[in-house]
């Protein structure tokens, strides 16, 4: 009788409980490894932020398919910076006070991300940059502050020692669409040229419905430059490069900044150039990295567009967590934090490593991609 009462009793217990296990992940499963992601999901960077929204999404749901972080799957917790200094300081408090996050990564906007990355400093909790540029960003002497992306005032580092190496180089000319972004860039070469030693003949303006001009045509043929620098990203670089090959006298070196020289419509008119031209990139499918190109067909398979540097950033940031968290005592910010300090990989984006010099601390810094179209292909330049 008294046996049959504990069978009885155990049974109740049993059925008590076992529906209330589903409460408790826990208990009932191992919890998974919770992610934040900082993005701009709306507003003026919508764009960039759903791209590398994608991204993580395939490289955490890779992740999770291989068999997560021994055993336990990413979960990727998405909040909407919208690009807004206050946005984002609201959003990344609610990512660790609600979603409970062991690490934030994402950040676009320089702004956004600086006074989330204040938050997170003070909170403890790690965040790994992928994309915000502004150099302050490591420059604060925040323990927890991590960045994957190269700050914006090393840009032009790659291409000044490209130049470098390149003999009997005297003097050069600027061929810049009338936009912010010419106005921008063109700053960046005229630095260069100065460190480089290199005479700048002329500056052309052009508007994007009026490069083929003559007066263009003129004023490059009295420069007579050694190196031609055009930067244009508005406009179609098929026009541009059609002007170029109307030049009589060709310069030694063609380097072509902006989007347009990277698209499928200069694959077919390079292919007609006389002479090979560069440019430069912040990643491309190209890139001599280990698994680029194939994380390129992967993206354009499961989403229909191709991928971009921002897209590429966000894949690698995910890369750099798993490999953080495999070698990482345990999941406790702290542990994260000491494992991200040693990391020394490489990504689809290229080489990772933290590292801190000048006033940077915890700064990656991956070479900008020079890239040569010869004969109708387009391929990394060893520099």
């Amino acid at each position: 009788m008294r046996q049959r009462r504990i069978i009885y009793i155990a049974v109740g217990l049993a059925l008590f409980l076992i529906p209330r296990l589903s409460l408790f992940p826990s208990i009932a499963k191992a919890q998974g490894i919770r992610i934040g992601v900082l993005l701009p999901l709306n507003g003026k960077l919508a764009i960039v932020g759903d791209l590398e929204r994608k991204a993580f999404e395939m490289a955490a749901k890779e992740v999770n398919v291989s068999g997560g972080i021994q055993g336990q799957e990413i979960e990727l917790y998405f909040r909407d910076s919208m690009g807004d200094p206050y946005v984002a300081k609201e959003a990344v408090t609610k990512l660790l006070s609600e979603d409970g996050v062991v690490l934030v990564t994402g950040g676009c906007s320089s702004s956004a991300t600086l006074e989330a990355t204040l938050v997170s400093e003070e909170s403890g909790i790690p965040f790994l940059i992928c994309t915000a540029s502004a150099d302050r960003l490591t420059e604060m002497n925040m323990e927890h502050v991590f960045r994957l992306n190269l700050p914006v005032s090393e840009y032009g580092k790659s291409l000044l020692l490209f130049l470098s190496k390149i003999r009997g180089l005297r003097n050069a000319a600027i061929l810049r669409e009338n936009s912010r972004y010419g106005q921008y860039e063109s700053k960046t070469l005229v630095r260069i040229c100065r460190r480089r030693g290199l005479l700048l003949s002329d500056i052309i303006e052009f508007s994007p419905n009026s490069i083929g001009h003559m007066a263009y045509l003129d004023r490059l043929s009295r420069a007579h430059p050694d190196v031609l620098f055009v930067v244009a990203k508005e406009s179609q670089s098929k026009e541009i490069l059609g002007f170029l090959s109307s030049l009589e006298t060709k310069p030694h070196l063609i380097i072509c900044k902006g989007d347009p020289f990277l698209d499928m419509e200069t694959d077919i008119r390079a292919q007609a150039m006389e002479q090979d031209y560069y440019t430069t990139a912040l990643w491309h499918p190209a890139a001599p990295y280990p698994g680029a190109a194939e994380f390129s067909v992967r993206f354009y398979e499961t989403y229909g567009i191709r991928p971009d540097y921002h897209s590429a950033q966000a894949y690698a940031a995910l890369q750099v967590i798993k490999d953080t968290l495999v070698r990482s005592l345990d999941y406790e910010p702290e542990s994260i934090r000491e494992s991200l300090e040693q990391t020394d990989m490489m990504t689809i984006y290229g080489p990772v490593k933290f590292l801190s010099y000048g006033h940077k601390k915890r700064q990656n810094r991956p070479p900008v991609l020079i890239l040569r179209w010869s004969k109708g292909e387009l391929n990394p330049v060893n520099y």
